[in-house]
């Protein structure tokens, strides 16, 4: 049962009057006072529990929903450094033209193999479409040299060489190409070495220029860069060193 502050003032008045002959006591206003006091404290302390319970209840709520396994970690994402992001190297063209006395034709890139290093011979692993498979050569820089020899008809040993930038490479044909072309994976050598590489001065030590001749014409470094001996030499030389280049594959589209 609830009494009004009105209820509690009438019943103290009566009973006050009634000790005290019919007069008011001087103390009832502080006893009103009082009691007032104690319900805005009640009333205060209620009101601050009830909103810890609410805060608490709200917290429990939101862990529940988002779990820790949803806070995302910021040690897990380290920040991107601009620094390390690597170029891609030399890409080969998309097509290869192919010219066969007055026949022409392109063949689309069908395989391209990347290296980060020059200096030593790399075997080149491709399965031919047909027996017009060519390749080409390129390098990150132009003025490297290239020798590329695959296996031809009969045996023999064939290929190309020469500045990166003069596009080495070459494709085959039905006369050209090893009997057993179609019937499996093939393979071929590159060696890429890099532009200032000794490569006259160990032409003319191993296969030697014309006489009369101070110098080495370019068509003849170039033919000499092919031989065994020099790339041996010049492999040996050079070691291993970084450099960045890449050959296409080239065929009929398969059928």
């Amino acid at each position: 049962m609830r009494h009004t502050e009105t209820d509690l003032r009438r019943f103290l008045t009566e009973h006050s009057q009634a000790r005290d002959h019919g007069e008011p006591p001087a103390h009832l206003d502080a006893i009103v006072r009082r009691g007032r006091r104690i319900r805005r404290t009640r009333r205060m302390l209620t009101a601050g529990a009830t909103l810890a319970c609410a805060v608490a209840a709200v917290g429990l709520a939101n862990s529940l929903l988002i779990g820790p396994q949803a806070i995302p970690s910021v040690a897990a994402q380290p920040p991107v450094d601009s620094a390390e992001v690597v170029e891609p190297g030399p890409k080969p063209p998309e097509e290869f033209q192919v010219v066969l006395g007055a026949t022409k034709f392109a063949m689309p890139l069908l395989d391209s193999q990347r290296f980060d290093t020059m200096g030593a011979a790399q075997t080149v692993t491709f399965t031919p479409a047909s027996h017009d498979t060519g390749f080409k050569v390129v390098c990150d820089d132009p003025e490297a040299w290239v020798v590329l020899q695959q296996r031809l008809k009969n045996g023999e040993q064939g290929g190309s060489s020469g500045r990166c930038k003069d596009g080495v490479g070459g494709h085959g044909d039905e006369k050209s190409v090893p009997s057993d072309w179609l019937e499996g994976p093939q393979s071929m050598k590159v060696w890429v070495f890099p532009a200032d590489a000794p490569v006259e001065e160990v032409v003319k030590d191993t296969v030697a220029c014309p006489k009369g001749m101070k110098e080495c014409a370019e068509h003849i470094v170039t033919w000499g860069l092919s031989q065994p001996k020099v790339l041996e030499r010049l492999s040996e030389e050079i070691g291993e060193r970084p450099g960045r280049w890449a050959v296409g594959i080239y065929d009929r589209p398969v059928k």
